[in-house]
């Protein structure tokens, strides 16, 4: 199944491409593909390899595999490219989430697959998984979106 959503996703790829853009379509199909490579890997505060990820390692190891080094830290990241609106965001941009409550307050980060889809790694307990953007908790903790590639 996952392979599959990765074939779909690298095809929309190139329908998207533009003239001069091979070599940013093909960083993003390799975040992609090993973003989604993860899924089921576990949660790890802290973590950036498989033996498990946070939000932010997750996007720093995919990221990595293609090349690109990135911080790992969520708020670093939300500064490690250009503001874009959620309409305007590709297969491969970050997406961020603000989670609070009486005694926390944390961000999030999440890779945009396309299509409302994203992959991240949710939380303690759970597994890197591929989720709906647009369905709840989502839409109402959205923050912003950073375009990290051209």
């Amino acid at each position: 199944m996952l392979r599959l959503i990765a074939v779909i996703v690298v095809a929309s790829l190139a329908a998207c491409a533009g003239p001069g853009s091979k070599e940013s379509t093909a960083t993003r199909r390799a975040v992609i593909e090993t973003a989604l490579g993860q899924v089921g890997v576990p949660y790890r505060y802290g973590g950036s390899d498989r033996n498990g990820f946070d939000c932010s390692g997750l996007v720093q190891y995919a990221y990595a595999q293609a090349g690109v080094e990135l911080p790992h830290s969520t708020s670093e990241l939300m500064k490690a490219g250009a503001k874009i609106d959620y309409a305007d965001a590709r297969v491969g941009d970050l997406l961020f989430y603000h989670f609070a409550d009486r005694k926390h307050s944390s961000m999030h980060v999440a890779i945009y697959l396309g299509d409302d889809w994203m992959v991240h790694a949710p939380a303690s307990g759970k597994q890197v998984t591929r989720t709906r953007s647009d369905e709840t908790p989502w839409p109402k903790r959205y923050i912003g979106a950073v375009r990290v590639l051209p």
